[in-house]
């Protein structure tokens, strides 16, 4: 929309009017075509048509005819004019009004935020996938309603993280707002809301947010000292465990000493895997994953897995039970890491089967191994399975069982490393089906 500003009055030059556009009101849907002209008339009898978009959008324009004092200059040099330091941060402003959106992202960027802009959900959705720091997010828009916009960026796994802030009308529901909430916004504010109160809100937010970033970032720094520290005296403990248990066993086989050394062993072996998987988690925060990539037979590897696990089910009750090509599967990868993500979908199969038979099943189809393990156990929610992917997540149904949540997130980053993926099938209470597809080696790829 293009306006013009003009003036006639009794002198010959320029009528001196100043127009200050406060946008301190009430953001609320504006109907720009429906606004009047508004007709102002200087000090000097001259008089002007301000547009119709800026009394619409505002509400309030202020004139004054009073002399602007002049501003001393400013030495950037000078340590004490230089802007203190602040990280960029930026807004995902949305809104479908184009008076609202153009007020909202004026009083953001005074505040010092990078506007990023969007005028229906299918556009919002799009531009969440750059990661803002936050979502200002309008409820009712004509495409993909706001609370809907909130439920798939908290569904994928992209962006579930972010921070959203619903901001609506002053006519809406208490209804609408507990729905808001309940569907993963952060907060819901409505309008009328001053432009300094909305800014302190959005800083309150985002304290809070740095504030749950450095408890994280506390919490992994402990974990990867902590593994470090027991790392060394778990094996050594082992180590000597197990020979205790080989020379009790060359003395006495199944006596009373080595029944009582095995499950500890076993424990401390449970209790050395714990440690290894917190220090990978370790290792892929800081490094990411560090491949060291031979030729695989990926057959032999879930063979193996199989085996190392009989000992585990039969503990269970889990009969486990796998279908294996007898051609080899050759893909091109870092053994230790595929040993480990194939331990631990397994090691799930066990610890979740209830006693169910759980199948592991290898095949190739259009150039990839396709693994998939197979159980009976306690399933996996719909609204749950996208987050058990996540470190340190653990859904409700396992919550009577023991762990950390960090197996399935390393299987799915070992996969990604390997231009694999990592996929479940389940439902609450019937058992959950793991599929982990990684690309063949070239000479098996056709």
């Amino acid at each position: 929309m293009s306006s013009r500003l003009s003036f006639q009055g009794r002198n010959s030059g320029p009528a001196p009017l100043c127009l200050i556009l406060r946008p301190t009101p009430a953001w609320g849907k504006t109907d720009v075509s429906s606004v009047r002209s508004v007709q102002r008339t200087t000090p000097g009898g001259a008089t002007g048509t301000l547009p119709p978009i800026f009394r619409g959008a505002s509400g309030s324009i202020r004139r004054s005819s009073a002399h602007v004092p002049a501003v001393p200059p400013v030495n950037p040099s000078d340590p004490q004019n230089a802007p203190a330091a602040r990280p960029v941060v930026s807004v995902l402003n949305v809104n479908d009004d184009p008076a609202t959106l153009y007020l909202l992202s004026l009083t953001l960027k005074q505040g010092g935020y990078q506007v990023l802009e969007a005028t229906g959900g299918r556009e919002a959705l799009r531009l969440a996938q750059g990661r803002p720091d936050l979502v200002l997010l309008d409820v009712h828009m004509p495409d993909i309603d706001g609370y809907e916009v909130c439920r798939r960026l908290r569904a994928d796994e992209a962006t579930h993280d972010l921070l959203i802030a619903h901001l609506s009308s002053v006519s809406v529901q208490r209804e609408d707002r507990v729905r808001g909430l309940a569907q993963g916004a952060d907060a819901y504010w409505t309008r009328p809301l001053a432009e300094d109160e909305l800014l302190a809100n959005i800083e309150a937010l985002l304290r809070l947010q740095t504030r749950a970033r450095d408890a994280v970032r506390a919490r992994d720094s402990f974990l990867r000292i902590a593994a470090h520290e027991l790392k060394t005296p778990l094996t050594v403990l082992r180590l000597n465990l197990e020979r205790a248990v080989e020379m009790v066993s060359d003395a006495e086989a199944d006596g009373p000493v080595e029944k009582r050394l095995t499950p500890a062993v076993r424990q401390l072996t449970r209790l050395q895997n714990l440690v290894d998987n917190l220090l990978d988690v370790s290792r892929l925060s800081t490094q990411g994953v560090a491949l060291q990539v031979d030729t695989v037979d990926f057959s032999q590897v879930v063979r193996e897995q199989m085996e190392r696990f009989q000992g585990p089910a039969r503990s269970a009750n889990v009969a486990l039970t796998a279908e294996l090509p007898d051609a080899p599967v050759l893909l091109f990868g870092d053994r230790r890491l595929l040993e480990q993500a194939v331990g631990h979908l397994l090691s799930n199969a066990v610890k979740f089967g209830q006693g169910q038979p759980a199948k592991t099943r290898l095949s190739t189809h259009e150039g990839q191994a396709v693994l998939t393990v197979d159980d009976g156990g306690v399933g996996i929610a719909p609204a749950d399975q996208a987050r058990i992917f996540r470190r340190f997540e653990r859904v409700p149904s396992a919550g009577r069982f023991e762990g950390l949540g960090l197996g399935l997130y390393l299987t799915q980053e070992i996969a990604a490393a390997h231009d694999g993926t990592l996929t479940v099938k389940s439902a609450l209470g019937q058992g959950a089906c793991f599929e982990l597809r990684l690309p063949l080696h070239r000479t098996q790829r056709y």
